[in-house]
């Protein structure tokens, strides 16, 4: 199917159109696609409550915005829309079609942690018996030779659940820079330039609005170079080298944002606090799973009761008549 900015192929999930505003985000696991789900969230009157609701072991009120898409009552996606609709779609139809994307080295630090180092319920279940899961951390030493095992072992290649996961996976894959005429793919250091396109974009529709774009960073070490040795570097850089030649955003080592102090005592106590709490979320997410199987259950036995009542009063009823006719 080919439309005005989609070049055959089905069109895909990981997208939010907004009609009204004449925009689509395709969005990038691990790349501000928090902040940017709420600002969509938010210019399409969705209902915050709603998210809040979910129970999936998410650490974080705002990061309920990454529950299921079944949620979004007001945003589509871009399969759910008619060939004609999407035909409506081209930058030179007015609309602003973007994607934002980051530096593969620093972007697998954010996932790794996020998913793995604090230990989220859902990894945990899935990858805590994997020899390259990581320690809960003691020392700054503990986090750099856990994260540098991760990457020697490459699981997202090689593990079969793990490859499969969009927070690892090349972002061409997200984003589709060969089948997706964007009107511009930014970088994350763009996010700035981004958000004040986005409100030039919207004036131009005679629609001014303040964007709500909340930062929630659940990753609570800031990348260090020790973590980029020699080795872990050139494993990232031939592990995502179709990023490195999609996106051209000069992307080099030297340039990667790094926290020029290490990592002090406290904020390894409070990585390994966040390691706690997630653990916590998890056993409440295993409990609110095992209330939710128990009343599908119980609802289940009482439709089956209220059948056999049914069922027998009408058993009755029918002798009762035959007995009086009798």
């Amino acid at each position: 199917m080919a439309t005005g900015f989609l070049d055959g192929g089905r069109p895909f999930g990981n997208s939010f159109v907004l009609p009204k505003h004449k925009m689509v985000y395709v969005s990038v696991t691990k790349v501000a696609c928090t902040s940017l789900r709420w600002m969509v969230a938010d210019l399409t009157g969705e209902d915050k409550e709603s998210f809040y609701r979910e129970t999936g072991g998410q650490q974080t009120r705002l990061m309920t915005i990454h529950g299921p898409r079944d949620r979004w009552k007001n945003t589509p996606q871009l399969l759910d829309l008619s060939p004609a609709e999407l035909d409506e779609i081209s930058p030179e139809n007015g609309w602003l079609i973007f994607a934002v994307v980051r530096d593969p080295w620093s972007r697998l630090w954010s996932a790794w942690q996020s998913k793995f180092l604090v230990r989220h319920a859902w990894y945990v279940d899935h990858y805590g018996d994997e020899p390259w899961f990581p320690r809960v951390p003691a020392s700054a030493n503990d986090v750099v030779e856990d994260f540098r095992s991760f990457v020697l072992a490459r699981p997202w290649e090689n593990h079969e659940q793990l490859r499969t996961d969009y927070h690892f996976k090349p972002q061409t894959h997200s984003v589709r820079p060969r089948r997706v005429r964007y009107t511009k793919v930014y970088d994350l250091t763009e996010l700035p330039t981004l958000f004040g396109d986005v409100k030039a974009h919207l004036e131009s529709l005679g629609m001014p609005n303040e964007l709500y774009t909340p930062r929630a960073n659940e990753t609570p070490l800031p990348l260090v170079r020790e973590a980029l040795s020699p080795e872990v570097s050139t494993v990232i850089e031939d592990a995502y080298r179709e990023d490195f030649e999609a996106f051209d955003h000069g992307w080099t080592l030297d340039r990667v944002k790094v926290a020029p102090d290490g990592w002090s005592a406290d904020a390894i106590a409070h990585t390994a606090y966040h390691a706690a709490a997630n653990e916590r979320i998890g056993d409440l997410r295993a409990e609110a799973r095992r209330i939710r199987r128990e009343l599908v259950r119980q609802r289940r036995a009482n439709e089956q009761l209220r059948a056999e009542l049914t069922a027998a009063r009408a058993g009755l009823l029918h002798r009762a008549v035959r007995m009086l006719r009798g």
